[in-house]
């Protein structure tokens, strides 16, 4: 009876931990109504790839920022006085950083296979973009929140500045034509299965990183 009263309240826990996190994203709905503009427009012009990944991208860089207001100073005191501990809190985190906007980029490709410039052959690869961008942007900003707490804001902007500089010159010493035909050549199973496994790779790094920096914190 004890054991099932725990996992009992450990469901309550983390489906309390969602709608905290759906309560505050439903806070910031101007900003959700903007993104989605510039999604809708991006995904209807010559940027309809960048219009695929854009609003994903920023929905997981939102349930992120909920990170940052846990461990803020003026709610770290309280942090985790409720009924779950940090591999709950984690769990949720990630979860809901990756698994909400992968299940949105793949509506917006559906969308976007109404445009001109995008096929249902590109769906396969585009997806995989998709979920090694979030996958490793989640992965880098959970740390970097948890170790810097209330310096995160310039820790993040340094860290997507890296990111982007790696991938600008990534891009400028390779033909990106060249990468997107080696893509589209790979069977569409085997791509998922890669980008599954970059995915994993890197949030179950990441995960273990900021398991420790949580359980080393004071609060």
């Amino acid at each position: 009876v004890g054991s099932e009263m725990c996992i009992r309240d450990r469901d309550n826990a983390m489906k309390g931990l969602f709608v905290r996190d759906a309560i505050w994203l439903g806070k910031q709905r101007m900003l959700l109504v903007c993104m989605l503009a510039l999604t809708v427009f991006y995904l209807f012009s010559d940027l309809h790839a960048f219009g695929v990944a854009f609003l994903p991208l920023m929905l997981a860089m939102l349930v992120c920022r909920t990170v940052q207001n846990d461990v803020s100073r003026a709610c770290r005191r309280m942090f985790f006085t409720m009924p779950f501990n940090t591999r709950d809190y984690l769990i949720e985190k990630y979860c809901g950083a990756i698994i909400p906007p992968m299940l949105l980029s793949l509506v917006l490709m559906a969308l976007g296979t109404l445009s001109p410039q995008m096929a249902w052959n590109q769906v396969p690869v585009a997806l995989v973009m998709v979920l090694a961008t979030v996958s490793v942007t989640v992965a880098v900003e959970i740390p970097i929140i948890l170790a810097f707490r209330d310096r995160a804001a310039v820790m993040r902007i340094v860290a997507m500045a890296v990111i982007f500089t790696i991938c600008v010159l990534v891009v400028s010493v390779t033909n990106n034509q060249d990468i997107l035909v080696a893509l589209t050549s790979i069977p569409d199973g085997l791509l998922m299965l890669i980008g599954g496994v970059v995915c994993l790779v890197c949030t179950a790094a990441s995960g273990s990183i900021s398991h420790r920096l949580l359980s080393r914190a004071e609060w």
